[in-house]
């Protein structure tokens, strides 16, 4: 966005508590996070450390007990059309085509009908799924759905992309079609993202950044900065020397999460 310095996202001392009725559950505790402008960061740790919950805060869906977030500058205290998020599950409206799931958000910013049929011609020549504009979300497979859910978001021209755990419902084959897919896109847009997901593999893959998060209440213990060539092929990037010592650092650091046995 012009004239906005500083970083696209900013997170400090971010707290989050739920109330299960018996007792007062922190799910996250003092998160400090900033990410800049046309950065892929990824968030990683065992399961239940408050990931996704980040995720949602910073999309607006849920608020935070304390801390203060930003994006572009500005608090973020509801949904907007600046943050894009796209969920495991699809998420496709069953009754609208492809080329219709893709056009959505452009119709709801009343997009004019030529800009529309051009933007979304783009997106589908992107993802690969010419000749299937016209087919509904029951036709197609997994990782199309996916594409497609990734399509819309790109779209409609959101600043930020916020993923969670979008091809962990995928099989491992369609899961690294849809990996190169994203970066892919992330390349060819320059767009900001922060992704949510288990996999280590994944994230040192994808990312300029990696963040791990400990166990409940989750807190950010490490961040590795990942500073691979993606200019080759997939196989040049994870047969290399680097990413093989990316990956154990990642893995190792988040293996030590799993492990801890303290009390959240």
């Amino acid at each position: 966005m012009q004239g906005v310095t500083g970083p696209k996202i900013a997170v400090a001392g971010l707290t989050k508590e739920f109330d299960s009725g018996a007792r007062r559950i922190l799910a996250l505790d003092n998160i400090d996070l900033a990410i800049a402008a046309g950065e892929f960061v990824t968030i990683v740790g065992p399961s239940g450390c408050g990931k996704s919950t980040l995720l949602y805060i910073l999309g607006g869906f849920v608020a935070p007990s304390s801390g203060r977030l930003e994006a572009d500058g500005k608090p973020i205290v509801k949904p907007g059309v600046d943050r894009g998020i796209v969920f495991q599950d699809y998420a496709l409206f069953p009754w609208l085509t492809v080329y219709q799931n893709i056009a959505y958000g452009l119709q709801m910013q009343r997009c004019r009908p030529d800009e529309e049929r051009e933007i979304v011609a783009r997106y589908i020549d992107l993802i690969g799924l010419g000749g299937f504009e016209q087919r509904f979300p029951r036709e197609l497979s997994g990782g199309m759905k996916q594409r497609v859910a990734l399509a819309r978001t790109f779209a409609y021209g959101p600043e930020i992309l916020l993923l969670d755990e979008p091809f962990g419902a995928l099989d491992s084959q369609t899961r690294e079609l849809m990996q190169d897919e994203l970066l892919r896109l992330w390349r060819s847009t320059g767009k900001t993202i922060l992704m949510v997901t288990h996999d280590v593999q994944e994230a040192v893959y994808l990312s300029s950044r990696v963040c791990v998060m400990s166990k409940r209440p989750g807190h950010i213990v490490h961040e590795f900065p990942i500073p691979l060539d993606r200019t080759g092929s997939r196989e040049a990037i994870v047969l290399s020397n680097e990413y093989a010592e990316l990956h154990k650092q990642v893995w190792l650091a988040v293996r030590k999460q799993v492990l801890d046995r303290s009390e959240a």
